[in-house]
């Protein structure tokens, strides 16, 4: 017990030292920092790439600091969302499915924009054989984003389990729609399952 004591100690005063004031601690000369900056260096930050948990959380922090707290809890509850999905894919590699899903289904709580957790859960639900599920949360990923080439390659997998090839090869021309000219890796394993679909029907 007084071993544990110890350990939680030493944990609280190492997170006081990376963040400062974040347990209480005095802060003699606190930095000064420029919300407005951190703000649009996040935004800008998370333009380039939609995933980054990190500018989301500091975007967050400075949302909070200006009072700007709808915006603040936006940012919060995707980097909560980013850590559920985590934990999703850590059960999934697992093989425990249904904490996958589980875990997935409070990513999309947390952010239902998330189309990164709505193809996921779709994923899972190829792999469990519900494919009119699957057919929902791949579809949603697409409507939220639709140059998510993740969600059109799950979609269309759940029609092929479903022998619905028609709806499959629409599924996958779409995507080539889409999806960017430099994202090679998605387009062509979505032209390959056409080649092979167009011989079935």
């Amino acid at each position: 017990m007084k071993r544990r004591w110890y350990i939680s100690a030493f944990v609280v005063l190492l997170y006081s030292f990376m963040i400062p004031g974040a347990v209480g601690f005095a802060i003699e000369n606190p930095p000064v920092v420029n919300h407005n900056q951190v703000i649009a260096d996040c935004t800008t930050a998370i333009a380039d790439n939609p995933y980054d948990t990190v500018s989301y959380y500091k975007r967050g922090k400075a949302y909070f600091a200006q009072k700007q707290y709808d915006l603040a809890l936006k940012d919060y509850n995707r980097v909560i969302a980013t850590a559920y999905l985590d934990r999703g894919y850590l059960y999934e590699k697992m093989g425990e499915p249904d904490k996958a899903i589980e875990h997935y289904s409070l990513s999309i709580l947390n952010d239902p924009n998330y189309e990164v957790a709505y193809d996921h859960r779709g994923f899972m639900y190829n792999k469990i054989g519900r494919y009119d599920l699957a057919l929902i949360d791949c579809s949603k990923a697409i409507e939220i984003n639709p140059k998510f080439p993740a969600g059109y390659l799950n979609k269309g997998t759940a029609y092929e389990k479903q022998h619905l090839y028609k709806e499959a090869i629409e599924t996958y021309r779409s995507m080539l729609e889409n999806v960017p000219l430099e994202d090679t890796h998605h387009r062509d394993t979505a032209i390959k399952r056409i080649k092979a679909l167009e011989k079935t029907i």
